[in-house]
Formats: C-alpha cells, structure tokens, sequence
C-alpha cells in the first residue's frame, strides 16, 4: 500500500526519444484549439510555446487558498519545514525532488495535504492546464483536487499541491481493473479540440515503436527464443508485426497519457486516476495497453486473458453507452497493439539489464511478465 501515488514511470532508457514539447497551454480550451492547429508541427522551442500558450494569465483556482498555500512555499520551490506542524516523505520523483504529506492549522482545523515539486521539467503548469480545462468535463472521475499551483511557470521552482486522500491502495482486484476499464471512455468520447496537437506524452506513439521493433526484428526473435517463446510461434508473430501497420491510423482520443496501475488508486471503496500531466491525443489502445499490458518496475499485475477479456469489453459496453460505434475487430486491432508493444518493452528492458537502471529482480519480474502478455496476444490472434 502506497500513500497518496507514485512517481510516474519514466525511467529514462525506456522513452527512447518521446520529442516532449517543453511547457503547456494555460489559456482556455477553446482558444488553445484556436492556437494549436497554427503552430508548426515538430519539436518546438520553449520560448515559442511559452508565447502561443501564455496569452492569458492563470486565474488562481481558489485564490485565499493559493495565498495561503503560496506562503508554505521557499522562494526555491519547496516545502519551508518551518512552516507546517509536520511534515514526511513520500517518495522522491525522476527529477530527484521529493512529493511530501505536511499538516498545518487551518481556520477548520488541522488537514494534511500533498505537497508536490515539479520533477519533469517539460511538464511545467501541465497539470494545474489538466485540472482546470480538462477534468472539469469528467464529473464521474475521482481524482485528488488540485488546491494550488506556483503562481510562474519556472520549471526548477514549479510546484503544486493537493487535497491529502490518504492512504491509497494500487494492487487492483479483477473487479476494480474491469472498473477502470469501464471509466476510461468517459476521457475518450471527449472533443478532441480539448487537447492541442502539441502535447505529447511520456512514451513514443505507436507509429515511432513499430519501427523501432521493424529495425530490431532479428534482434527481438532471438531474444522471445531465448525467454522460451515456442519457435513455431515466431513466423506468426512476424506476420502479426509486419500486418499491423494498418493499427497505426485508427482512432484518435483524448488520452489519460500514463494510466499504469501506479496512477490508479481505490481509496474508500472508490476508483481515484492520479497524474493526468501526461494527457494528450493518441490511440485508444494507449490507455487500455498501460492498464491491462504495461509492465512496472513497481506495481506488479498479473492479467489473465480471461481477465484482459472482460476489461476490453467493459471498455467498449460502456463507450457504447456514451454513443460509440465500435470499429469491427476492434479486439483483435487491441491485441496487435499490445503484442507489438510487448515486444518493444522487451527490447527496452532487456537494455536496463545491461545498463543496470533497476534492480535486476524487478527488471526479470517485469520480463517475465511481459512475455505472458505477448504469448497471450499471440495465442489469441492464431485462434
């Protein structure tokens, strides 16, 4: 059991080269999807961005909280210890700064909130973008409610804080995955004007990974026989992966961006999705493949196809629901989806082994792991 959430997964090996835009829109959705489909597309230069984006100033979400919050704050972006009856360590983030729980007295009296530094520096404001323009539209979603931002948009002194959830249990139940599974339509029939073409995520699109694992073939083939792969599988799954191209073009919706098992929660018997920062336009297998494939370093799961099954189509019963028609062999375009992502993280982490960037027990964990799922996909598609 984890309090509050965990740091995103972004190990830095395993994004190969994501080309993330360097800040984010502040202004409305609207006049942001004005903007948006004019700047060129492309890695884009801070200053550019900061110039589309930054037309309009950020109203402060409750403004005598974020005076309040403003005031617990160092002039260097952190937590002034000397200002908050008690303070802990919750864990440190990718950019090396560390999210906090800290008390103090309010006019109520005393709460305990989540204070938060900004450890991505290209995400700088994302989020508090997310909160106000994003999941105001997503009323059925239980997320932590943002409090405060830093009232700039310097990524070394950038900061937020949140309400305080408590404790927050990760390990889902079968039930619960077939639930988050059920809530993700709700951000995918959003208007995709909502999201400037812009933003990115934190990991190539599908398009950047087919290729890698096209250059990589050979490589990859000798690597799933080595794992125990049976060798009469390996000519179908080369057909899968050299057909799958036509997946690259499918749908395109608003994307949680990150939604691995860390950044799900239940806490009081409720689905909470945590670190929306990493929202953007991709796939609808993006968010589905994070859930039900990924693998993490930290948070293990385990998906049986039975249970893969009755998600997928939790997902689209309740899309249906919300006016979708769904596209035909829409499972069977997930399944190719996952297996050639299963085999680009098996490439990827086959090079943390080498490199040595986690711990070698997790890294064989989250080999093993992926292998399954693959195997599974594979089993599926030659039915």
């Amino acid at each position: 059991m984890r309090s509050w959430q965990m740091a995103s997964f972004r190990p830095q090996n395993w994004l190969m080269d994501a080309r993330l835009p360097n800040t984010l829109p502040v202004g409305e959705p609207e006049i942001i999807a004005d903007c948006c489909d004019s700047i060129p597309a492309g890695p884009l230069d801070t200053a550019v961005l900061l110039r589309v984006f930054l037309m309009h100033d950020e109203a402060p979400i409750i403004e005598g909280e974020v005076r309040m919050f403003s005031d617990l704050v160092t002039g260097d972006g952190l937590l002034d210890k000397t200002k908050v009856l008690e303070w802990e360590a919750l864990y440190k983030g990718m950019g090396g700064k560390t999210v906090e729980r800290f008390t103090i007295r309010t006019d109520k009296g005393v709460a305990s909130y989540i204070f938060k530094p900004l450890n991505n520096r290209e995400a700088v404001g994302r989020e508090a973008w997310v909160h106000r323009s994003l999941l105001p539209h997503l009323p059925r979603i239980a997320v932590p409610k943002l409090l405060a931002s830093a009232p700039h948009h310097d990524p070394d002194r950038y900061w937020t804080i949140f309400e305080d959830l408590g404790p927050l249990e990760h390990q889902l139940s079968e039930n619960e995955v077939v639930q988050a599974a059920s809530l993700i339509p709700c951000w995918h029939q959003l208007p995709l004007s909502l999201i400037p073409r812009s933003l990115t995520g934190n990991k190539p699109l599908y398009r950047d990974i087919l290729r890698h694992v096209h250059r990589n073939r050979e490589q990859a083939e000798s690597l799933l026989l080595r794992l125990g792969m049976p060798p009469k599988w390996i000519s179908p799954l080369r057909q899968i992966i050299l057909g799958a191209e036509q997946t690259v073009d499918s749908e395109t919706v608003v994307s949680h961006g990150d939604f691995h098992r860390g950044n799900i929660a239940v806490a009081g018997g409720e689905i909470v999705i945590l670190d929306w920062e990493h929202a953007h336009r991709n796939s609808p297998f993006w968010d589905l493949y994070n859930l039900l494939d990924l693998t993490h370093p930290v948070f293990r799961r385990q998906t049986s196809d039975a249970l893969r099954q009755s998600a997928l189509n939790a997902y689209i019963a309740s899309r249906r629901r919300l006016g979708w028609e769904e596209p035909p062999g829409f499972i069977r375009s997930y399944y190719e989806y996952a297996a050639v992502h299963s085999v680009w993280m098996l490439l990827l982490i086959q090079d943390d082994l080498q490199r040595d960037v986690w711990e070698p027990s997790d890294l064989l964990q989250a080999q093993a792991e992926t292998l399954a799922s693959l195997e599974d996909c594979v089993r599926c598609l030659l039915q």
